[in-house]
């Protein structure tokens, strides 16, 4: 097996790098050094490139949960970041007096990344026998499994981590109906959400669920109301939602995040903004190699990250 060649995309400036040691060693000292940027006569490294900005880029809008956290980039595998979570300022103040100095409160967050991988690979009689690009294949389907991978962790760290604020108004089927019209008002729970965060001083911003209780959501005849009044706006990939006198929501639906509510999980309300969550963001790494002995092509991309909720108080659950 020969390792033609090893790029890296800097989480931090976004610029592609020839690594200078081997992956081993890399993973060992859990830290990126850069041999230099990736110029046009370094051919070799520039389809590793090409590879890693294809899947990334069909990766992109795959990336649901993302949105639901405030993304940290890092180059290190290891950091400590200070968060910035709240600033108070001094009310009503006298003329001619002082205002007293208030600090930015920080929350310390630890960040140890882990990584998901995903390895493409095509076969020499499958390359010369095949009537389509099985590459590009094996690409779209690599770019599908990284985002799946990233929406999954995020969902598992949210719904182990977010405690239920409310627990007066639980989650109630928002697709039971009677005569034709919702026996429940999906708001009732989620103002009071709204109402719990912003009292905390954390502005909401989004709706995160999965994508059955969204479809309860949206023919719920008490939020059909608000579509036709154009305060919602709704579609197949989510949307947002707003009150008279509550902020814009925007829904984030995704698979990973569970289905069927119970005592201890449900939809989320949160401030990606405060930020309730928080994702690192490590780099990702392409390398091209070729097996001569088993006679195929093949890239690995490597991706670092790991989320972690940092302030409870700005996330909510809606639990039964």
């Amino acid at each position: 097996m020969q390792n033609r060649n090893s790029v890296f995309q800097s989480a931090v400036d976004g610029k592609f790098y020839k690594c200078s040691s081997n992956v081993a060693a890399i993973e060992m000292n859990r830290k990126f050094e850069a041999a230099g940027i990736v110029a046009p006569s370094d051919i070799e490294d520039i389809q590793a490139v090409t590879v890693l900005q294809e899947v990334l880029g069909l990766a992109r809008p795959q990336y649901n949960l993302r949105n639901a956290c405030r993304v940290v980039a890092m180059d290190n595998l290891t950091m400590r970041v200070d968060v910035a979570t709240a600033l108070a300022g001094k009310e009503k103040v006298a003329p001619l007096e002082e205002a007293e100095i208030v600090k930015q409160a920080y929350e310390a967050v630890n960040f140890d990344l882990w990584k998901n991988v995903v390895h493409v690979a095509a076969a020499d009689e499958s390359q010369m026998k095949a009537a389509h690009g099985i590459l590009q294949m094996h690409i779209n389907d690599a770019a599908r499994d990284l985002a799946r991978m990233e929406n999954k962790q995020i969902a598992e760290v949210l719904e182990d981590n977010i405690t239920e604020k409310v627990p007066g108004t639980a989650y109630a089927d928002w697709g039971a109906t009677s005569s034709g019209v919702s026996t429940n008002n999906p708001f009732t729970a989620i103002k009071a959400s709204i109402n719990y965060i912003h009292g905390k001083g954390y502005p909401v911003d989004f709706m995160a669920l999965h994508p059955t209780i969204y479809g309860k959501f949206i023919e719920n005849t008490w939020v059909r109301e608000l579509v036709k009044a154009g305060l919602s706006s709704l579609s197949k990939d989510g949307g947002y939602f707003t009150m008279p006198g509550y902020p814009t929501i925007r829904i984030i639906t995704d698979f990973a995040l569970t289905e069927t509510p119970t005592s201890t999980v449900g939809p989320i309300i949160g401030s990606s903004a405060a930020p309730g969550a928080v994702l690192g963001k490590g780099p990702t790494m392409a390398a091209q190699y070729r097996n001569e002995p088993a006679g195929y092509d093949a890239y690995i991309i490597r991706d670092w990250l790991e989320p972690k909720v940092v302030l409870d108080d700005a996330l909510d659950m809606i639990c039964t």
